[in-house]
């Protein structure tokens, strides 16, 4: 049987973990980025070539580096020629108020969330025409109605989904670019919430629960073999975008 290869950004923590391990549980070979979490990444790739051996790969780079996208480029092309599936997930995240927001933060902010998709898109194009392969970029429920004190982020999450549906026309009949739009699926790892402030986020969701990482990979999966869905940016979220 012929091998598929996914590459995902992001995938060394969080919901990108659960992505990797989502799609090789499906038969797809492992490519994932990193940028610091190199302990997390070895971890995952360990214990995924345990499973099936040569099966899962890392390549490391850092999306305010001008040359990342090339440096990824090479990697990727020394493992494979070609590509089923390409996940844009690593994004940067934070507050920044606008009375206090900065350049460095917007071009940090728009490198990971929206820039880096862009260009990665660019160079991995003859690896996805080889592989007819799909792009999945991941977004954010609430960026493009705007947060408050995240304005920066929120502009750049809202890029990447006008490039989503730009590029599903521009690349259509041959690639297919869709975008998951996550709501609460994990809570911040640098908010320490207690138990009634994650409840009253959740006052907010009609199903009343924080979502899973399987949540999104599992619409990844399908997205992945769902060949008459193109354009389409799809919220998870409990129903927190219709309130």
């Amino acid at each position: 049987m012929k091998q598929k290869f996914i590459f995902l950004t992001g995938g060394a923590k969080r919901i990108g973990k659960t992505t990797c391990q989502h799609f090789h549980n499906e038969g797809f070979n492992i490519i994932f980025h990193y940028n610091s979490s190199k302990s997390e990444a070895n971890d995952i790739k360990k214990n995924l070539n345990e499973i099936r051996k040569d099966s899962c790969f890392t390549l490391q780079a850092d999306f305010d580096d001008e040359s990342s996208i090339k440096k990824l480029t090479q990697g990727l092309s020394e493992i494979t020629d070609e590509l089923s599936v390409l996940i844009n997930n690593a994004s940067s995240f934070y507050p920044t108020p606008i009375e206090d927001a900065s350049m460095d933060e917007w071009n940090n902010l728009m490198a990971t969330n929206a820039t880096a998709p862009l260009f990665l898109t660019q160079a991995l194009l003859p690896f996805l025409k080889k592989g007819k392969g799909c792009i999945i970029n991941i977004s954010d429920t609430l960026a493009p109605c705007g947060i408050k004190n995240f304005s920066l982020y929120s502009g750049a999450k809202s890029a990447l989904e006008g490039i989503t549906k730009s590029l599903a026309k521009e690349l259509a009949p041959d690639i297919r670019v869709n975008a998951i739009s996550p709501g609460a699926i994990l809570w911040p790892e640098d908010e320490d919430l207690s138990e009634d402030q994650q409840k009253q986020r959740l006052t907010k969701v009609p199903l009343g629960r924080i979502g899973c990482p399987e949540d999104i990979s599992s619409l990844a999966v399908f997205l992945s073999e769902a060949e008459y869905i193109t354009g389409q940016v799809i919220k998870v979220d409990g129903g927190r975008s219709i309130n």
